[in-house]
């Protein structure tokens, strides 16, 4: 009998076309052949991704392409600049210039046993640290200010009747008058403070070499253009009206020898003028925590002491500059804190 081979059916698609007889494995079951899967090249982000860098890069025109190809090689070129910088750094440096594999090897050796004993010195660091409080530590405002309050001479002053008795000379211009007639009501309202006001022409202020020169026993209040005087507690001032009432406030405090109560211009203000701030709406006015120091220096028994500069003098005679620690528990008090 002769074989007949196995019959086939055709069976059309859904186009009419006739469709291919299957084929099957050695068990009887369909073998199915799988197409080769490309995988994405790595750090391409997927085929979606690559796609799209494709189709960026057909979108770029020539100049655009030859603007970042140029851009990349300049990139590698500073990067392996940086690289062999960064060798020869660490060549020169650290392995001490070798210029053989011993001296290298050497060199090496040298150089971890060198960073072996800086970190040991950083244990020995920490170990000296044991005594810092460090919730104390981080609690502390770099920004506030020097708690110092710098005395006028004790013959200025009448602890039991006035305190602090100065006259305020009135050299000022015109512009500035407003200011300064506000701001000595506003410290007048410090019972350890006894002002009175004396007036001197701006003319004859600054018929002086040293402009504005200061008087004893007063407080000698002007403003012009100093030049480089090397002074401290002066202040530079083209604005407006409020600022200029804060510096009046502000300067004639320190001209009292209060200091400043914080540092930061950008933080919250505290409501008084010795306050830095950029926005002194808030800080015209002396604070309560002034008045709280000027009672506690010239009002009260006179404090402890602290010795601040001494400057002897080409003439013989010795300046002295006192300061007292006022109490800062009444200033936390003041503050809120």
């Amino acid at each position: 009998t002769k074989a007949r081979p196995p019959a086939t059916r055709a069976v059309p698609p859904g186009n009419g076309a006739a469709r291919p007889p299957s084929r099957t494995n050695g068990s009887g079951n369909r073998a199915v052949k799988k197409a080769p899967v490309r995988k994405a090249p790595a750090g391409s982000g997927g085929p979606k991704q690559t796609a799209k860098k494709r189709a960026m890069q057909r979108a770029m025109t020539p100049e655009q392409r030859a603007a970042r190809k140029k851009q990349s090689i300049i990139g590698g070129i500073t990067t392996g600049i940086v690289l062999i910088g960064c060798g020869v750094a660490i060549w020169y440096f650290a392995l001490g210039a070798p210029t053989t594999v011993e001296g290298f090897k050497e060199g090496l050796g040298t150089a971890v046993n060198n960073t072996k004993t800086k970190i040991d010195s950083i244990g020995d660091v920490l170990d000296n640290l044991d005594g810092i409080d460090w919730g104390g530590f981080f609690k502390d405002d770099p920004w506030e200010g020097n708690t110092t309050v710098t005395l006028w001479n004790e013959k200025y002053i009448k602890r039991n009747n006035g305190g602090l008795t100065i006259p305020l000379v009135n050299s000022l211009t015109a512009e500035w008058q407003k200011e300064f007639e506000a701001a000595v009501a506003d410290w007048s309202e410090s019972d350890a403070l006894t002002l009175s006001i004396e007036v001197l022409p701006v003319e004859e202020a600054w018929s002086n070499e040293k402009k504005c020169a200061r008087q004893g026993g007063k407080q000698v209040v002007c403003n012009g253009n100093f030049g480089e005087t090397g002074w401290v507690g002066i202040y530079t001032l083209r604005s407006r009206m409020k600022m200029r009432r804060f510096t009046m406030c502000h300067e004639l405090g320190h001209g009292f020898g209060l200091p400043h109560t914080d540092e930061n211009p950008y933080n919250k203000n505290q409501g008084n003028c010795l306050d830095y701030t950029d926005d002194p709406e808030e800080n015209l006015l002396p604070g309560e925590v002034n008045f709280i120091a000027l009672k506690e220096v010239y009002l009260e028994q006179e404090p402890t002491r602290r010795l601040l500069r001494r400057v002897d003098n080409n003439d013989g005679t010795v300046t002295e500059t006192i300061g007292w620690l006022i109490n800062e528990d009444k200033f936390a008090e003041a503050w809120g804190l």
